[in-house]
């Protein structure tokens, strides 16, 4: 019949269906080349970028007491020579703490701020911030469910909680902090997403939501000052041995990451490029999802992700949820969409 309706064109529904998903695999393995050659580019090729301009002005840090903002803060003092700390968090003793290990241990100056970005108004952060020749600015602040759950199942005003400490934090800041930086047309702003704003993630909705618009705005701010020498980053790492993603300090698999080794890239890579996981064993991950595609990937790594790796927070569904087949069934529904 197709050769009837289309004689000169030797029209083939086989053959075309064939060339069109060669094309798709081409296209496919295209963005994965993209994403393995950036990598490699970026993490073991192009020179770390020189932070002598930055030295002298203040970094401010949220979220730098734990986990992957408390090593990435040690890596960034101990081998680029930053010397004047801003520092933000909830905890006091831990402040003080940090404050006598980067003074005694390195020489810095070191001035803090108590804040509990889940309790308090994002209006009463320092004022001072607005005035201070900031140079470069982490946001690492944020908050995970502790275990998975529907969105209704979740403790009330929890969904709320982790959008206004993991986002409107972050666009906080920034606005306290941005205008400065456009008037001496200088500074470094690094954003810490997640891999799991790359794609939606049943059971812990929220938190890859809050992930995903971290990238956003990040990547929309990154485009409104390109022809400044402001850098603008947003990092998206996938898992990483922190209490956060309910691992201990040193749990380390093939993907699974210590803070300390993530660190030590995230920081060598800093100002190199507008997104990256940080580290070259996530950009492996990232790299091949894009070569699966969106459906494989969702098919595959959902449920090896939610059963795999949020094993804490499996356990304690599990437990809520007497027989533990709820999540299979739907996780198979979803991905039956």
């Amino acid at each position: 019949m197709f050769k009837d309706i289309f004689p000169t064109l030797g029209f083939c529904p086989f053959h075309t269906a064939l060339y069109i998903f060669n094309a798709f695999l081409t296209f496919r393995f295209i963005k994965f080349l993209y994403i393995f050659c950036q990598s490699v580019w970026g993490h073991f090729i192009a020179r770390p970028l020189n932070l002598e301009p930055y030295r002298q002005a203040w970094t401010v840090f949220t979220g730098c007491t734990d986990g992957i903002g408390r090593a990435y803060l040690e890596e960034l003092v101990s081998t680029r020579n930053i010397k004047k700390l801003y520092l933000i968090g909830r905890n006091k003793t831990k402040l003080a703490a940090l404050t006598k290990h980067f003074e005694g241990e390195y020489g810095c100056q070191v001035r803090t701020a108590v804040f509990d970005f889940e309790k308090d108004s994002l209006e009463d952060l320092p004022a001072e911030l607005k005035t201070m020749n900031v140079g470069i600015l982490i946001n690492s602040v944020g908050i995970a469910p502790e275990q998975v759950d529907t969105v209704v199942e979740q403790p009330e005003g929890l969904s709320s909680k982790i959008l206004k400490v993991n986002l409107l934090s972050i666009v906080k800041m920034i606005e306290l902090i941005l205008p400065g930086m456009v008037e001496r047309d200088c500074g470094i702003i690094v954003n810490i997403s997640s891999i799991m704003g790359w794609r939606p993630f049943p059971y812990l909705s929220t938190y890859p939501a809050s992930k995903a618009a971290i990238s956003f705005f990040s990547d929309a701010l990154a485009d409104e000052f390109k022809h400044t020498n402001i850098k603008i980053q947003c990092l998206i790492p996938s898992l990483v041995s922190t209490k956060l993603a309910s691992y201990e300090p040193g749990d380390t698999e093939l993907f699974v990451v210590d803070t300390n080794v993530f660190a030590k890239q995230a920081v060598n890579i800093i100002g190199k490029c507008r997104l990256s996981t940080g580290c070259f064993q996530h950009d492996l991950q990232i790299a091949f999802g894009n070569l699966l595609g969106f459906w494989l990937f969702k098919k595959i790594y959902v449920p090896f992700g939610m059963l795999g790796h949020h094993r804490k927070r499996m356990d304690a569904y599990r437990k809520k949820h007497e027989n533990g087949k709820t999540i299979m069934k739907n996780c198979d529904e979803i991905n039956g969409k």
